[in-house]
């Protein structure tokens, strides 16, 4: 006996946590209604961001900056600059870099600087040591341009953005590459684009003495100035920072608009799905995807019930408003349209729960089935994404909807 009861604990356990598809799909397998939680709707956006703004990252901003450089160093090159070496050499270095270290062409007279650019962009690429610059002259620790797992298959971009940011310029060098750029339209109008999407996807410049600022989002300002850096730091500055609130009214850019959906989610008492959230889109550089098919059951019986729970419509507003974001940036793709498309409905059913109205069967079968849609939108199971059950309704009538929260 005791060996049955524990095995039916072991297996209950097992069902009960996992990730948020493999929950859903355990309702869909025994024909539970789906309770769509503010866990599950937070997760799956989050990923769908995420997702989105990896591919404004490869599609709109990386060959910016890859032409923006190889265009620089043909600039330098064009401009009657005076003692213009060293900005040869540091621009030479960024298209070297941009090429994956292979075919720049020197020009005639600057021969001798083909081994120190050869010498800096290897140093880079092998980001192995701490080593006296071959190009500026000052000491650099070249560990910093090791390529992360997710640049694995971009590492040309990921080097040049460091160096970019990274290396400091002295004033001279300053003067002729802001020179250099000046004098073209078309170097100009690529330094502004670039400069936009940054802002307009992560946040605040800060000025700095090379060629690419680095950019803040809010978390940056408020773990300036808490002694944590967690979720409860998050929660505190958001309901009494005035910075944040600023940004809050404002949504200057794509960080602002996830603690826009943050302060909605603990306004309306879903601090678990705020919790969720923010582990989830703190580390972007830790995204990798997977892309998966979509699958159906095959001669099921439909369920008749489903749930969502209150106060969700002002998050999915905010959502739908971040969506078009990705929208506007990435012209005529189904991805975009399609996510606020569901997430608008979503909001039609929410809004129809909040005001106690019953649901009909096509809003009932969406529920139920929006965890293959999500799944669809994102590519992603996100299986990294730890959640568990729960379980909604009346006890005595039996009426149960079970979904997912975050762990």
């Amino acid at each position: 006996m005791k060996t049955i009861i524990l095995l039916l604990f072991t297996t209950l356990f097992s069902w009960a946590n996992g990730n948020f598809y493999d929950l859903y799909a355990q309702n869909r397998a025994n024909n539970h209604p789906n309770l769509i939680t503010a866990d599950f709707i937070a997760s799956a956006y989050a990923t769908y961001k995420l997702n989105r703004e990896q591919e404004v990252e490869e599609k709109v901003l990386k060959p910016r900056v890859l032409n923006f450089m190889n265009y620089l160093y043909q600039g330098v090159i064009e401009m009657n600059l005076p003692n213009k070496e060293q900005a040869v050499a540091y621009t030479g270095t960024l298209s070297l870099l941009a090429k994956n270290g292979i075919n720049l062409i020197v020009p005639d007279g600057y021969e001798h600087l083909a081994t120190r650019i050869q010498q800096e962009a290897q140093l880079v690429i092998s980001a192995k040591q701490v080593a006296l610059s071959p190009v500026m002259g000052v000491k650099i620790d070249y560990r910093a341009f090791k390529v992360p797992q997710k640049y694995s298959n971009n590492p040309a971009y990921y080097r040049v953005m460091r160096y970019a940011q990274i290396i400091p310029f002295n004033k001279p060098l300053a003067n002729k590459i802001r020179t250099t750029i000046q004098a073209s339209e078309r170097l100009s109008n690529l330094e502004r684009h670039i400069k936009e999407i940054l802002e307009q996807f992560i946040g605040v410049e800060q000025k700095s003495n090379t060629l690419l600022s680095t950019y803040r989002g809010l978390d940056y300002h408020i773990f300036a100035k808490s002694k944590t850096h967690t979720s409860d730091a998050i929660a505190h500055a958001i309901q009494t920072d005035p910075i944040i609130k600023q940004h809050l009214l404002n949504l200057y850019s794509s960080y602002d608009y996830d603690f826009k959906i943050m302060q909605t989610l603990l306004n309306h008492g879903h601090h678990n799905a705020f919790k969720g959230y923010f582990t989830q889109t703190q580390y972007r550089t830790q995204l990798y995807r997977r892309r998966v098919t979509k699958t159906k059951s095959i001669h099921q019986e439909r369920r008749k019930q489903a749930n969502i729970e209150l106060h969700l419509e002002e998050t999915l507003s905010v959502m739908i408003e971040g969506a078009l974001v990705f929208a506007n940036n990435i012209k005529n793709n189904e991805v975009d349209k399609n996510m606020i498309r569901t997430l608008k409905e979503l909001r039609k059913v929410a809004q129809k729960k909040s005001m106690k109205m019953p649901l009909i069967a096509r809003e009932i079968n969406f529920l139920n089935s929006l965890d293959l849609i999500f799944l669809e939108l994102t590519g992603n199971q996100n299986r990294a994404v730890k959640a568990k059950m729960v379980r909604f309704g009346d006890q005595k009538m039996k009426n149960f909807s079970f979904g997912g929260r975050y762990l």
